[in-house]
């Protein structure tokens, strides 16, 4: 009896294990038809060749088509910004004395014109800095006159010497917007400014825990590779990253702010003017006809001026043209200069060129690439950079900004990134 009884769970055991794994190749067959087969291919023969199969990735695989189903992509244009869907707001579990910091410090106020705008890295925070502070002083100018390195003209004011329940106060009180972009793009773009170009204060701070984090001698931080920054996100709790790669909503809290305005990065200028006419200020002096060419101008100046002004610095890390190659391929990746072009410099010429004659040159190979088709080329090779990381970190960052994807309609699994794919690129960046 003892023995059929022995038999009978164990038979059962295995049952609800098979139930189990029809469960997950049922889901899988599904995501086959919503995707490309390559992509989730990949991701099960991964899994097939590691023996734990956690609770955690598991539920990654298995809620692919739920995601991929449920995420509203739109690519309108409201008046009013974005329709925020506050029923989709989940409660988390972070450090709350670390994010209260993160969210105070980053809403700055403007009480003169009664605006609060939420700042967020790599989200046209420089460009909103400039703004109000020639709001601020009523200066009617293009905020592009504010170059880059001049950071005592930018606003600097925010409430991060304010209670957390007087920051929500000023928010009420005052007409408040943030913007959101989406988070592959921000991510690639941070990587690209802050530790691909030389940045030799983001290579001794951000470089050198990241090379820390993924096991890598950190004598250098300029050796930081997409692929190590995508593992450091993934690794690090929210709470501890860097402030470039906190999630937006953990950073502006739409889910406890009623933002009168929410902006997409990838609908920029239509929203700052609709903010303006929302909030009945005259854009005219600050959103000019050119702006589209003052934006292009003013990124090339940004460039080429910390190129030379850490040129003797980031010569610790690498030789001067190998800098140089850095900032035209990051132009390349903005979409700026082609990449037919090649750097008319040799080495010798890297080592002491003066900004102006390095500008004319950019500048020049911008007005010529104007006849490419820059916005595919900076497509192909947004793409190619995240070729280069295997779908089983895809699937992992991905769920690090999951509510930023939800919350704001971008789509976590676009098919460009994950399906399709049969070999990892080699880095693109390698120079």
């Amino acid at each position: 009896m003892i023995v059929n009884g022995l038999m009978a769970r164990n038979f059962f055991r295995v049952f609800l294990m098979l139930l189990v794994w029809c469960g997950i190749l049922t889901t899988l067959n599904i995501l086959l038809m919503f995707r490309g087969e390559q992509g989730v291919k990949e991701y099960l023969t991964w899994y097939h060749n590691h023996s734990k199969f956690t609770k955690h990735d598991s539920y990654l695989v298995l809620n692919y088509q739920h995601h991929t189903t449920e995420t509203d992509i739109t690519k309108r244009s409201w008046k009013d910004g974005y329709h925020f869907p506050k029923d989709l707001c989940d409660a988390e579990s972070l450090n709350e004395t670390k994010m209260d910091a993160v969210f105070k410090n980053s809403i700055m106020p403007l009480f003169s014109k009664q605006l609060a705008y939420c700042r967020v890295y790599k989200g046209g925070s420089t460009f909103w800095k400039r703004l109000l502070a020639y709001l601020q002083r009523n200066i009617k100018l293009s905020p592009f006159r504010i170059k880059p390195q001049d950071e005592q003209s930018k606003y600097r004011v925010s409430c991060a010497k304010h209670s957390l329940n007087g920051t929500y106060n000023i928010l009420t009180e005052t007409r408040s917007f943030m913007f959101t972009r989406n988070p592959y793009s921000r991510i690639l773009s941070a990587y690209i400014d802050k530790l691909y170009s030389p940045n030799p204060y983001f290579w001794k701070t951000l470089g050198v825990i990241i090379m820390k984090t993924v096991g890598k001698n950190p004598s250098c931080g300029s050796a930081v590779t997409f692929r190590d920054l995508v593992e450091y996100i993934i690794q690090t709790p929210i709470e501890k990253l860097d402030d470039h790669f906190i999630p937006i909503h953990s950073i502006c809290r739409p889910c406890q702010v009623n933002y009168h305005y929410i902006g997409k990065m990838e609908n920029f200028l239509n929203d700052t003017v609709n903010i303006f006419a929302k909030f009945q200020i005259n854009s005219s002096p600050y959103i000019t006809q050119n702006f589209s060419d003052e934006y292009k101008y003013d990124a090339i100046y940004d460039t080429v001026q910390a190129f030379i002004a850490f040129r003797h610095e980031s010569k610790k890390c690498m030789n001067p043209y190998t800098g140089l190659q850095r900032i035209w391929r990051k132009l390349q990746y903005r979409g700026i200069i082609s990449e037919n072009k090649s750097i008319p410099l040799n080495k010798k010429e890297s080592q002491h060129i003066l900004l102006s004659k390095l500008l004319t040159i950019i500048s020049t190979t911008h007005q010529i690439s104007k006849k490419d088709n820059l916005s595919v080329q900076r497509r192909k090779l947004f793409i190619q950079a995240y070729n280069t990381i295997p779908l089983t970190l895809m699937y992992k960052l991905q769920n690090v900004y999951h509510n930023d994807f939800k919350l704001f309609g971008y789509d976590p699994f676009p098919k460009s990134l994950f399906g399709n794919r049969s070999n990892i690129m080699t880095d693109v960046f390698l120079v």
